[in-house]
């Protein structure tokens, strides 16, 4: 196998576990009986904007009500409003590269490596 070829693969694998999580998120959310629903589209941008800025600034009580206001914004065919928050992403991107490919997170290893043995069945 070439490495182009196992870069690819490795591209493919990463899109399809992003994939995998925004579809569980989405439907841990209508479970949860889609809370939004009624927001118009103002509001829920805004919402997310002010959820976004708070998860940035560590706040990390955040997350579950970022990920069902973004949630909503799938459902409804929107992208979350990424340009009101240009500056957050930047400094989380400075973050991240700071921290490394390396950072512990064993929350994360432990998603990654449960999507890994789905994969790894459904080939088999």
């Amino acid at each position: 196998m070439t490495k182009r070829r196992r870069r690819d693969d490795a591209d493919a694998l990463a899109e399809s576990y992003l994939q995998h999580e925004l579809m569980n998120e989405t439907k841990d959310y209508l479970d949860r009986g889609r809370r939004f629903k009624l927001l118009a589209v103002t509001e829920l941008n805004e919402k997310w904007v002010i959820v976004f800025r708070r998860f940035t600034a560590h706040d990390r009580t955040a997350i579950g009500e970022m990920d069902d206001l973004a949630a909503e914004l799938r459902l409804r065919g929107l992208d979350p409003p990424y340009d009101r928050v240009r500056s957050e992403i930047s400094k989380l991107q400075d973050e991240i590269k700071r921290l490394g490919p390396d950072a512990p997170s064993d929350r994360l290893d432990e998603r990654i490596a449960g999507f890994l043995a789905e994969h790894k069945k459904a080939k088999n």
